[in-house]
């Protein structure tokens, strides 16, 4: 680092260089992201870790010890969420129609932020059924345009890996028991506020929960119909899904009782 002779603050141009592959924003990506390379392998390997690691923790742990890491989670959500808003908006290109939490992902993280730092099991259902089943696929097939160490691939594999470790928190660490009446609620839920969505959608001229079209990048989505036929499959998906996520709590064919 060095100051210019009128005393302002100058990059060396290395540091430059860093700060631009970390923060900057790129119509083209200089480091693009590539899918299932080097990076995303170490950073799937790093959630597994990490996520072995902090559970493991929380089972040893007391009451008060559980509700401090119940805490840091929290308030590592609420940096993401920050940092997200604050970088569209340095870059200027802040949108009500891509930076609103209306995404099921968006809506996951503040829905564990509140519970996991009100201490509210109400939402436990939800951060397990959709905390793993929304945000895996967004770690094993990431949208992300830029690699490691860009500020916005960094805030997508450790806000979903969060969201699924803390999906597993509920239940390893919380002992909170599915039932299939909180599934049931949980998708019915899901679907009150994608109708509600699909609505603001229309209103602003945006695709949240992508129930007015397909995302625009490649997904699987691309093999199915096109709207709205590509949704009851996206519904009955869901579905398999969660009840995959309550199998392993079935017992002579129901489900074992909710953790009081």
């Amino acid at each position: 680092m060095k100051f210019a002779k009128d005393g302002s603050y100058r990059l060396k141009p290395s540091q430059s260089q860093l700060m631009d592959s970390i923060f900057s924003h790129f119509s083209q990506p200089n480091n693009p992201f590539e899918l299932f390379g080097a990076v995303h392998l170490w950073m799937v390997v790093y959630v597994l870790v990490f996520g072995f690691v902090l559970l493991r923790v929380g089972v040893k742990a007391t009451e008060d010890r559980r509700k401090v890491i119940r805490r840091v989670i929290a308030l590592v959500f609420l940096f993401w969420e920050i940092e997200w808003q604050v970088w569209h908006i340095w870059h200027g290109v802040w949108s009500s129609s891509i930076n609103l939490p209306l995404h099921l992902c968006s809506l996951m993280i503040w829905v564990t932020l509140y519970s996991f730092w009100f201490d509210d099991k109400r939402f436990y259902g939800a951060i397990y059924f959709f905390g793993i089943a929304g945000a895996i696929q967004a770690i094993i097939t990431p949208n992300a345009a830029e690699s490691f160490p860009h500020i916005r691939f960094l805030s997508t594999m450790f806000t979903h890996s969060l969201l699924v470790i803390s999906g597993l928190w509920v239940v390893i660490v919380e002992k909170y028991r599915p039932t299939i009446k909180a599934g049931v609620q949980c998708f019915v839920g899901l679907n009150v506020a994608a109708f509600v969505i699909y609505w603001i959608n229309v209103a602003i001229g945006s695709n949240y929960m992508y129930v007015v079209d397909k995302p625009a990048v490649a997904t699987v989505m691309d093999y199915f119909p096109a709207w709205p036929w590509y949704i009851p499959i996206l519904e009955g998906i869901l579905v398999v899904l969660m009840m995959l996520l309550l199998l392993p709590f079935m017992r002579k064919g129901r489900a074992s009782a909710s953790a009081a």
